[in-house]
């Protein structure tokens, strides 16, 4: 299931977001955030040209997200765990325009 993001404030955003490394010009963020007991559940949105492509979820307090959901031409893909694949972003935002960083 997807987060509600009606749920969650939001913390901040970042514009040209660097994925492992690999920095996806064109690739906005905003992470959302709220309290879950003694920890911070945390939500990034990502969009390119303002359409959103993918969200990652997790704890704010763990080095890697739990959950990510693509989105499609028919909406929201199911959540599979983990952090997005840099190749597999890599190879949707090509369908959209250049995004990579040539430096």
């Amino acid at each position: 299931m997807l987060p509600d993001l009606t749920r969650f404030e939001v913390h901040r955003e970042t514009a040209d977001v660097d994925l492992d490394g690999t920095k996806l010009l064109g690739l906005h963020a905003t992470f959302h955030r709220r309290a879950a007991g003694a920890r911070i559940e945390s939500v990034g949105v990502y969009r390119y040209a303002g359409v959103e492509v993918f969200m990652a979820w997790g704890y704010a307090d763990e080095p890697h997200c739990r959950f990510t959901a693509y989105a499609g031409a028919h909406g929201w893909g199911a959540p599979r765990r983990g952090c997005p694949s840099v190749d597999a972003v890599r190879d949707l935002l090509a369908t959209l325009g250049p995004v990579l960083d040539p430096r």
